[in-house]
């Protein structure tokens, strides 16, 4: 009886262990999802009303923002269209410490990471920032809070959960923005031998 009792136990153990992984590659998807939802939104927007969108990741607030520029040249009237809180244990925007090659594209998709925000509705928040102009193209923060000068960027935005109770990651998405359209992809990571992550597919 004792063994079978210990028999049971390492299934019920093995089992759980099994769901809890399980629930942790739902989160990042579901995070990623989530994530180009609102990009897409902000790009389409953009396009039918003829102004500039911004989606700002703010890992200080927790939360991604999609944001109406409205006047052009002023932040005075920015204006928050919607907010989506990121999910608990699940990581958006830092670079996984076992990425070995990050996904390519047909435009360079640059890996963005946070920096400190200087725009009003986000100061002093730690946050990734991409701009939606009415002509599809995706633009940076520029060199001020009203974006002046800014330029065509595109973005690779990781988004991934660790293994429990430890800071190696487990699941790895890739959101890609390509700059000249605005047209959003998720990437699995496929882990190699040793772990790493450096393949992707769709």
């Amino acid at each position: 009886q004792v063994v079978i009792g210990i028999t049971i136990l390492c299934i019920l153990t093995g089992l759980a262990i099994m769901q809890l992984a399980t629930i942790r590659k739902f989160k990042a998807d579901d995070q990623a999802y989530e994530l180009t939802d609102v990009l897409g939104e902000a790009r389409q927007n953009a396009i039918q009303q003829r102004r500039t969108f911004r989606v700002e990741i703010n890992r200080t607030l927790g939360q991604i923002t999609l944001i109406n520029e409205n006047t052009e040249g002023t932040a005075g009237d920015d204006e928050i269209e919607k907010i989506v809180r990121l999910k608990d244990s699940v990581t958006v925007g830092e670079i996984p410490n076992n990425i070995a090659g990050a996904p390519t594209a047909t435009s360079p998709i640059p890996v963005l990471e946070p920096v400190w925000s200087n725009y009003p509705l986000s100061n002093g928040s730690e946050k990734i920032t991409l701009r939606f102009a009415r002509s599809g193209l995706v633009l940076d923060t520029g060199i001020n809070h009203i974006g002046t000068n800014s330029v065509m960027r595109g973005a690779t935005i990781y988004v991934f959960t660790n293994r429990e109770r430890t800071t190696m990651p487990e699941v790895i998405r890739a959101v890609t923005v390509l700059q000249a359209s605005g047209d959003t992809s998720i990437l699995k990571c496929k882990f190699n031998e040793t772990g790493r992550c450096g393949n992707w597919e769709k």
